[in-house]
Order: C-alpha cells, then structure tokens, then sequence
C-alpha cells in the first residue's frame, strides 16, 4: 500500500514522464491540455466519513491538475507558434484553465495556492503575448479550382519553398490538389 507522500510524488511525477514522451512542444501540449481539465465527480452526503473522502478525492483531483498545469507551462514556455491566432488560442485556453483552477482553490480557502496560481497565470499570459508579437496572422483564402502546393505558394509568398507549409496546414489528399478554400499565413 502506497502512503500519501508516495502517491503525491507519482501524481506529481506523471505530467513529468508525459513530457518526456515527445520533443515536440505541440504535442506535449495536446498530452496535457485534457490532464488539466480532469474533473471528478463526488456524491454529497452529511455523513463524516463521506466528507472526508470527499474532501480527500476532491484534492487529489486538485493535485492532478495543477501537476498538470506546471507541465503545461514547462512546454508552452518551448513552444514555437506559427502564428499569432494560434497563440491566441492557447492564450485563452491556458487562461480559462488557470482561471476556473484559482477558482476552486479560493473555495478551498487555498490562499498560497491561489497566489501562486496567479503569479504562474501573469508569467505564462505576458509569456504568450510577447511569443505573439511579430508572428503573422491567419486568413482564409478561395480560389475556383484546386491548384498544386507548388504553385499556391509561389503565387502567395512568392517563394515555392514554402509549399511544405502549406501542404501541413491544409492535410491535402496530395499535394498537387490543394484545397480550394485554406487557412495560410498572411505574410
């Protein structure tokens, strides 16, 4: 049987290990996004025991997430955008998750976890938004007929080099026939 320590220390470990599972800084965020919004769901009653499993499940849900959330942090801090609506969008996300997280520890009356929370959601946000700040934006564009990466990208960047980029974002069936409607880069 584990004690409490122990379990702590393997919750704790296991965002950590997740990491290690990729270099990617994407995808060790798509590990740990739903990691982050683990919920649990416990049945009230007025009994004492049944308050304090309550209480007991309720913080190792809490433990899950915010063990989940610094590792979240760790790989947004290595993270490479392409644009500046992606950015935006892990922005929000990142901030709805802290958010509803300094939430439930106010309830918890928390007040060290509560600072620490909002000092961690201070540093990822500006880190964000400075990530942000020259990226290009993204637009959608139309054309009437399908037309090869190639040739897409030569005529919106001038530069056919960057068809790869193109061909990522739009996950053609081949990439002589592009999408007529795609989101690219603007610049």
């Amino acid at each position: 049987m584990a004690t409490a320590a122990e379990l702590a220390n393997a919750i704790t470990d296991l965002p950590e290990i997740l990491l290690q599972f990729s270099n990617d800084p994407k995808t060790q965020m798509a590990l740990l996004f739903p990691l982050c919004e683990y919920q649990v769901k416990v049945v009230e009653t007025i009994a004492p025991l049944g308050q304090a499993e309550n209480r007991l499940i309720k913080a190792t849900a809490a433990l899950c997430r915010r063990a989940a959330m610094k590792s979240l942090c760790k790989a947004i801090s290595n993270w490479q955008a392409d644009s500046w609506d992606e950015v935006v969008e892990v922005r929000r996300k990142v901030s709805n998750l802290l958010n509803n997280e300094i939430l439930l520890a106010t309830e918890d009356k928390n007040m060290s976890t509560v600072n620490a929370l909002r000092a961690l959601r201070v540093k990822v946000l500006e880190g964000l938004l400075d990530a942000a700040g020259d990226l290009p934006h993204l637009r959608t564009i139309t054309r009437n007929n399908s037309l090869p990466a190639l040739q897409l990208s030569q005529q919106l960047y001038a530069d056919g080099n960057r068809a790869t980029e193109l061909i990522k974002r739009a996950n053609p069936i081949h990439p002589a026939f592009m999408p007529t409607t795609l989101e690219v880069l603007s610049s």
